[in-house]
């Protein structure tokens, strides 16, 4: 039960601090982000659609969107964090709270990028996301075949232009460049992060259970490796298997659940193009 429980709390406790920063930091300071984001900023700063508001306005679309195409099981853990973060967005937005800092952009990016980096690194380190560009990217690269980064970087930077042209204001959105910088480290410093994957080797005496197990609950291919153990002469089945950054710690809990002597070697993989590595099953 409590195993059940966990990823939800963390979920929570994720989207609570990365809205108390969005509210608190980089709203009050007319900084800017990429993705989804991004665009419930211009919205507020234009037109003052609450931030909390907008989110689910842009999401509720993308999901049904996602849904039809990839179905329902692989959305759960990113509406729970698309819905956490709009609540707490709404919450925190009925809470009058003044930080000063005496309008230093630079502190602020800093303050905003690490909070926000936390929020994130938490939400991915629990298996969920907050939607937004996160699903569009996913829908492309189905179609596309256009890595995740790429797509991503290419969202990002376009809702960034966007911003550049309706309030052509660069000193701010070099603030933003920091910022968004800031929250990316962070989140590989916590969250294993990044929209990379990471590359699982394991040595098992029970491979054939860990496999079907993979591809079980995780839905990820799995590739047996013929090797032999040099001291034993045994004939060994070596597992190799990619990730995503969201799944990394249900991974290990995987492995060790299934044989707790396993031998286990984790990669980076930078960049990672196939059929498999999105939504789709």
């Amino acid at each position: 039960m409590i195993k059940k429980i966990y990823p939800i709390l963390t979920i929570l406790l994720g989207a609570a601090i990365y809205a108390f920063g969005l509210t608190y930091f980089v709203v009050p300071h007319h900084l800017f982000e990429g993705g989804a984001t991004g665009i419930t900023l211009i919205t507020f700063y234009l037109f003052k659609i609450p931030v909390s508001l907008m989110n689910l306005l842009i999401n509720i679309p993308l999901f049904i969107l996602a849904w039809k195409i990839f179905g329902a099981k692989s959305l759960y853990s990113s509406l729970l964090g698309t819905l956490a973060l709009s609540a707490w967005l709404a919450f925190f937005e009925r809470i009058p709270l003044h930080i000063d800092l005496q309008g230093d952009l630079l502190i602020t990016a800093l303050i905003a990028g690490i909070l926000l980096g936390i929020g994130l690194g938490i939400i991915f380190n629990a298996g969920g996301t907050t939607g937004g560009t996160d699903i569009v990217a996913r829908i492309l690269n189905k179609y596309t075949h256009i890595s995740m980064g790429k797509l991503l970087f290419i969202l990002d930077f376009c809702i960034l232009m966007l911003i550049l042209l309706i309030f052509k204001d660069l000193r701010l959105v070099s603030y933003t460049l920091l910022f968004d910088f800031i929250v990316s480290r962070v989140i590989d410093l916590i969250g294993e992060g990044g929209y990379a994957g990471k590359g699982f080797m394991i040595i098992t005496e029970r491979p054939d259970q860990l496999a079907k197990a993979i591809n079980d609950d995780l839905g990820r291919g799995v590739t047996f490796i013929s090797g032999q153990g040099y001291y034993s002469q045994k004939d060994l089945k070596i597992i190799y298997c990619i990730v995503g950054r969201n799944e990394i710690v249900k991974m290990k809990e995987m492995i060790h659940r299934i044989d707790p002597q396993a031998f286990i070697t984790i990669t980076e993989a930078h960049e990672i193009l196939g059929e498999g590595f999105t939504f789709e099953k």
